[in-house]
């Protein structure tokens, strides 16, 4: 232990005594162990840890799907699930629920939208957590004509009750129904993803197999019971349903741990290949800290050959780089973790607002230490040891005898050229990913629009059926809105309509006179229904025809708006005025074609033209409903007005998601950036590790050939002559890494095809921007070592012993 202070002693000592290099490697780890920690405790916190529950690897979700879509989910009817509780013996229990928006209002001014969920009463028992407040569901609580009562979560508690500790026993209107709180969830709580509210659900069979109620199946294994055992059970379970019932014909089951099930394989393999192209990083980290611990040996060859000839082992000079290399590792994972802190509150308040998954929780926790730990003793290791063999294993009566420097530097430095190499390479590959990545990120978001969204009030309602039982009312109820909301000061035109451009349903269509299709062989379009001021909120005028008019009412003739999109491709031979479409629906009209607007919606993530129909709300009435209005101020300052004009409909109607259509865009973006933001920072990250470790490999160069190159120019060598020499020596280097690297970087690239939208795996401007992008880089890193050599005197470097 003493000897492993003294050289950790010496080695800081030695580190001191380089501060230029020191700070290079010092801050190329950082950024390695920080971007690294940051990725990894995104991974940790979304996929890995799982639920934050007692034992929650138990956790199972069970869930049903078809012999034709095996990998599809299906929700499950009540009887699958009677049936599933009886015959299995893996887990503990199964529970269900399912998803429900609800309106709650009572105890603030305005009816609000929550998230809710209808549960089984043992579902809070299997996830093993009781309300914080209060009391859990009981199957009295679930049992026919039992009083409504629910459990709100601690954000609703604190948002609408202020935290009230009496609480328990107070009434709310759900839905317009009196509903008795029971029990408030502690905080963060929100299974089973985002929900707010939670209500008790009996098992009510209906009278046919297979209608009713459906909902997700959860379920704790049972002690020492696997995942493979259970599975293989309620196959079984399944083949005997399916033999049984014909309602069950081709029905299977699966059984998988619960984020497995329920985070998308895109999101899971997005993350995984992020924490790759970051490990690309920490590698080049690595070889630019070994490359600089390569220089360092090469100019102490003597020292440590003299500590040879005097006795020292091998052991104790590939000790003395590592002491070296692990004192420089601590102190960059010592700020790679004041990056990583940084980067993951970053990310947390990134999502904040967009209502992620409650699991969701990224911290530097315990296990993102241990890792940080792993990564640091990893990179010790990696940068030091490589540099202590070779030192231990030089000839050292050769290198006693080498009094110009030159010999131990060519053999020390053909090593570390080929590092060069290799960075560049591993950068190349790094950069081609996230180019592919930010490129297909920046396709699939908007950033501009060709239809106005500054100065425009965006909100959501939904005319629910106790106060609008039928479609004759909701369309009275949407005319009571639109007149109310008109007359508002601030107001300068309203809209009310089913979406907004590139958020409106595709349905299946049939074109007049075209051949008959199959259902499933239908072509599909967007269809969003608006009033007549829809199209002049957003700015947007006919390019054929003309747009909607007040004459456009239930009685008169269906009619349809279309896009370009749309016309050029299932309207083309001239003009598509008079043509007419008609949807899939039942009771479905023939809708003539009266007008043409500029294509609005943005292309899909498969890179595909969104084709939309444009139709008057009078015509076809929508429940859920979108508030679009042209204003003369700030649009968010109009949200008590707004709201206001909206109980005047009716006191049970909730305004949702309240903002500025720029900035609602905007907060629907947050994936793009966020995303795209970490591949940029990670190629900007590789970039700079490579350029620096190339600078830092040529800088020593010049430095241990200053004898060589004095000797040159006395005989006669330009100044010009020995700038093109080290350029041309660090070029062919870059050259060489980016020849490798793009093969390898293709290769990844159609890995990654399926993560990739609107953008081809070969895409030629990644691969052309990076190959410059490095070139450039490459010229700029060893351009001032090169002006150092040119500049060199031939009298004063031949002096040099």
């Amino acid at each position: 232990m003493h000897e492993w202070l003294q050289d950790l002693r010496y080695g800081t000592r030695m580190i001191v005594k380089r501060p230029g290099t020191s700070a290079i490697a010092i801050v190329a780890l950082a950024l390695g162990i920080g971007l690294t920690t940051v990725m990894f405790s995104i991974v940790q916190g979304v996929i890995l840890r799982g639920l934050p529950f007692p034992e929650s690897d138990r956790i199972m979700a069970v869930v049903r799907a078809t012999g034709q879509a095996p990998t599809d989910r299906n929700q499950t009817p009540l009887h699958d699930l009677v049936d599933w509780r009886a015959g299995q013996t893996s887990f503990e229990s199964l529970a269900g629920f399912a998803g429900q928006g609800v309106t709650v209002s009572g105890e603030t001014d305005w009816p609000e939208r929550l998230r809710g969920a209808r549960v089984t009463p043992n579902l809070f028992g299997v996830l093993r957590v009781a309300p914080q407040a209060g009391r859990d569901f009981t199957e009295a609580d679930a049992a026919p004509g039992a009083p409504a009562v629910a459990i709100i979560s601690h954000r609703v508690w604190l948002s609408r009750f202020q935290g009230d500790a009496s609480v328990i026993g107070r009434e709310l209107r759900v839905d317009g129904e009196p509903t008795t709180i029971v029990g408030v969830m502690p905080e963060r709580f929100g299974f089973p993803e985002a929900e707010q509210i939670w209500f008790p659900q009996g098992i009510e069979l209906p009278v046919t197999r297979g209608q009713g109620l459906r909902v997700n199946v959860i379920g704790r294994l049972k002690a020492g019971v696997s995942v493979d055992q259970a599975g293989a059970q309620m196959a079984g379970i399944a083949r005997q349903l399916a033999e049984a019932h014909v309602e069950n014909k081709d029905v299977i089951t699966r059984v998988a741990p619960y984020t497995d099930e329920f985070i998308p394989t895109r999101i899971r393999t997005t993350f995984y290949a992020m924490l790759g192209a970051v490990l690309g990083v920490m590698l080049i980290a690595c070889v630019n800290v070994t490359n600089l611990q390569l220089a360092r040996a090469a100019e102490r060859a003597k020292e440590f050959a003299i500590r040879t000839a005097l006795g020292s082992g091998r052991w104790r000079v590939v000790r003395q780089s590592l002491a070296e290399g692990l004192v420089l590792s601590v102190v960059g994972a010592a700020l790679g973790l004041g990056i990583a802190q940084f980067g993951v509150t970053y990310f947390m308040g990134a999502i904040a607002d967009t209502q992620p998954p409650f699991w969701i929780d990224v911290r530097l926790d315990l296990t993102v230490l241990a890792f940080v730990t792993a990564i640091t003793v990893a990179a010790a290791l990696v940068s030091s040891v490589v540099p202590g063999l070779r030192v231990s294993r030089a000839d050292t009566q050769a290198v006693l005898r080498d009094d110009t420097r030159g010999a131990t530097s060519l053999r020390m430095g053909r090593f570390g050229r080929w590092l060069v190499v290799v960075e560049v390479t591993v950068s190349c590959v790094l950069l081609v990913v996230s180019g592919l990545m930010i490129r297909s990120i920046l396709a699939t978001s908007r950033l501009d629009y060709p239809f106005a969204t500054r100065d425009v009030f965006y909100a959501q309602v939904s005319l629910g059926e106790r106060d609008f039982a039928s479609m004759p009312d909701v369309s009275r109820g949407i005319e009571r809105l639109d007149a109310g909301l008109a007359a508002l000061p601030g107001i300068q035109r309203v809209s009310i309509g089913s979406g907004v451009p590139g958020g409106g349903p595709r349905l299946p269509f049939t074109i007049e006179g075209a051949p008959e299709l199959k259902p499933e062989e239908r072509p599909r379009a967007q269809q969003i229904a608006g009033t007549p001021a829809f199209f002049e909120v957003l700015e947007v005028s006919a390019v054929q025809g003309r747009l909607f008019a007040d004459t456009d009412t239930a009685g008169a003739m269906p009619i349809a708006v279309v896009d370009e999109a749309f016309a050029a491709r299932h309207l083309p031979g001239g003009s598509a005025i008079g043509r007419r479409i008609r949807f899939a629906r039942d009771n479905a009209s023939w809708l003539t074609v009266v007008g043409v607007v500029p294509t609005l919606a943005p292309v899909n993530q498969q890179g595909q033209v969104v084709e939309t129909v444009y139709l008057p709300i009078a015509q076809s009435a929508q429940r859920g409903l979108t508030i679009l209005a042209k204003t003369s101020g700030d649009p968010v300052a109009l949200t008590s007005a707004v709201r206001r004009a909206v109980s005047q409909v009716s006191e049970q109607l909730p305004v949702s998601n309240p903002n500025s259509l720029a900035n609602e865009f905007w907060r629907q973006g947050w994936p793009f950036r966020l995303f795209g933001g970490l591949f940029l920072v990670f190629g900007a990250a590789a970039l700079l590790l490579a350029a620096a470790g190339l600078y830092g490999v040529m800088s020593f160069t010049v430095r241990r050939r200053t004898q060589e190159i004095g000797v040159r120019m006395a005989l006669g060598a330009s100044r010009r002559g020995v700038l093109g020499m080290v350029l041309w020596q660090g070029l062919w280097r870059v050259g060489t890494g980016v020849i490798v690297g793009l093969w390898p970087g293709w290769f990844l690239g159609t890995q990654m095809q399926a993560l990739l939208a609107n953008v081809s795996a070969i895409d030629p401007v990644v691969y052309v921007t990076t190959a410059v992008t490095l070139l450039v880089s490459g010229a700029l890193a060893s351009l001032a070592p090169a002006l150092r050599a040119s500049s060199v005197d031939p009298l004063t470097a031949l002096r040099r012993d």
